[in-house]
């Protein structure tokens, strides 16, 4: 029997039964599209009720864990995040965090046999988070009305699974915690929740670009006659000496790069290591520079800088003291700064431009 033979003898030979044929391949066509949905939807069972599709409606964010540290993130500008209220975020960390909210996702829910287990870990060691966002009470077509700021969500985030790529985590309300993920983010969550400030915290201390500043002083209080000042003067820059007499023959290289350095200045860390004992003998002394930046819009911003003491101890021959003297150390120093309240470690490499004196800058 040829194809043309077998053909005729399967064709439908009326509407009645073309109406059949056709009704069974939409009902195979239907199991097929089924089959291959369940086979690639393994998690479409699990509300994803942890993620929030719109980030940028975010304003708030808290974080508190078991120590008593407590972290606020608030959102003062589109881009500008600030921590408890004193600190500006390091903006490229906080992008990162909210990407964590819009990215990750319920991968599966805890076993039954370990729920009671991850609930008590999560309510001993979790990190609570409590994200607030802004909306309108009335957001309808081109009408928005009443806007608030309400708690969208609360969770509690706990340590990582075994396999290392998710992440335990209990939603407020919710009996049962979740394994959270980022899909094909090979690594786990928990560590983006820092509660410690210093890891949201800019390192940025200045941030001007040359035509934004006024006037630049580098005072020397150990030698006075080395101290400087650099004025705008509309054109450039006017040098003037510690008596702000104005000095012609300096060396324009140097001075643009002196400026450079405050494009973006930025701390290594945050000195929590020293104990008061330590701040009273290091800071009644005096400082090495003193850097003040007036910007052409009236504000005025400071940088004191001190020896910070090497690690080692060493013995120097010192008849009137006659004691063990730590030796500064040579790669980094302490500084303090109008724009926040820590105390600053910084290295010599960042400020090579700047603590130089005036004979530097000078042509001989």
């Amino acid at each position: 029997m040829n194809i043309k033979e077998i053909y005729n003898k399967i064709r439908p030979k009326n509407r009645k039964q073309k109406n059949l044929y056709g009704l069974i391949a939409i009902v195979l066509l239907g199991l097929i599209v089924s089959v291959v949905w369940l086979a690639n939807s393994k998690t479409t069972t699990i509300k994803q009720n942890y993620h929030i599709e719109n980030v940028d409606s975010i304003v708030k964010i808290t974080l508190k864990d078991k120590l008593g540290r407590n972290i606020v993130l608030d959102r003062k500008q589109d881009s500008l995040w600030v921590v408890n209220k004193d600190y500006e975020c390091n903006q490229s960390t906080m992008q990162g965090f909210l990407e964590t909210f819009a990215n990750m996702r319920i991968r599966e829910d805890v076993p039954k046999a370990a729920v009671n287990n991850i609930v008590k870990s999560l309510a001993s060691n979790g990190v609570e988070v409590s994200i607030y966002t802004e909306d309108y009470l009335i957001d309808f077509w081109f009408i928005h009305l009443f806007k608030r700021i309400h708690l969208d969500r609360t969770f509690f985030v706990g340590y990582e699974t075994q396999d290392r790529l998710g992440t335990y985590m209990l939603k407020k309300g919710d009996k049962v915690p979740r394994i959270v993920h980022i899909p094909e983010f090979r690594g786990y969550l928990s560590s983006r929740f820092n509660t410690d400030p210093d890891a949201w915290k800019s390192h940025n201390i200045f941030r001007y670009k040359q035509s934004e500043i006024q006037q630049l002083t580098i005072d020397i209080p150990n030698q006075k006659s080395q101290s400087f000042s650099l004025k705008n003067n509309g054109k450039g820059f006017d040098f003037l000496d510690f008596n702000g007499q104005r000095i012609n023959n300096f060396d324009t290289a140097k001075v643009v790069a002196l400026l450079s350095s405050f494009v973006n200045m930025n701390y290594e860390s945050v000195a929590n290591n020293i104990n008061k004992a330590q701040k009273d003998t290091i800071f009644t002394h005096t400082p090495l520079y003193v850097i003040t930046i007036n910007d052409k819009k009236g504000k005025k911003e400071t940088m004191t800088i001190y020896l910070k003491p090497g690690e080692d101890e060493v013995e120097i021959e010192d008849p009137r003291q006659g004691f063990f003297v730590a030796m500064s150390d040579i790669n980094r120093c302490y500084a303090l700064t109008s724009k926040t309240k820590d105390t600053l470690v910084m290295q010599y490499f960042t400020l090579d431009n700047v603590l130089q004196p005036a004979s530097y800058f000078i042509h001989r």
